[in-house]
């Protein structure tokens, strides 16, 4: 398997990015993820999405990025390393809002929803006053077409 170069958000034209197919071999890594993903297997999840990223062109690099680092956020507020879950949520959250709000079949705009709403209850708050087991959790949750 080849992988291809990375190159930073700030050097991607965003107007390239369209709607992009997977291959059957993605396909399932992306369903097995989704799985994992909402049984709370967050690092699971990560590591086989990232089997899509490491082959993906940069039409789709960055929308299995963002899954890979919303699961990262949430592995991370489940070990209860807050700093690192604030900093991969605001990553995911980077490379989510760019695409559609229904994007491979996932429901994009309402992961965004769960991460702007964890975002927003916690950014203004000192680490002792946030009731880290109570903020929301992302399902993701697939659509058609």
């Amino acid at each position: 398997m080849t992988r291809i170069p990375r190159k930073p958000l700030s050097a991607i034209d965003l107007s390239t990015f369209g709607s992009f197919v997977l291959s059957t071999e993605q396909q399932q890594h992306l369903d097995r993820g989704v799985a994992l993903f909402n049984s709370r297997r967050f690092w699971e999840a990560h590591e086989v999405w990232e089997e899509v990223w490491k082959v993906r062109p940069e039409d789709g690099r960055f929308l299995i990025q963002g899954m890979i680092q919303l699961a990262a956020a949430y592995h991370q507020l489940v070990r209860g390393v807050h700093r690192g879950f604030l900093i991969h949520l605001r990553q995911a959250e980077e490379r989510l809002k760019l695409f559609p709000p229904h994007a491979l079949g996932v429901d994009i705009a309402a992961l965004l929803k769960t991460v702007q709403d964890s975002l927003n209850s916690v950014e203004n708050c000192s680490d002792r006053q946030v009731n880290w087991a109570t903020l929301p959790v992302a399902q993701i949750t697939l659509v058609e077409g």
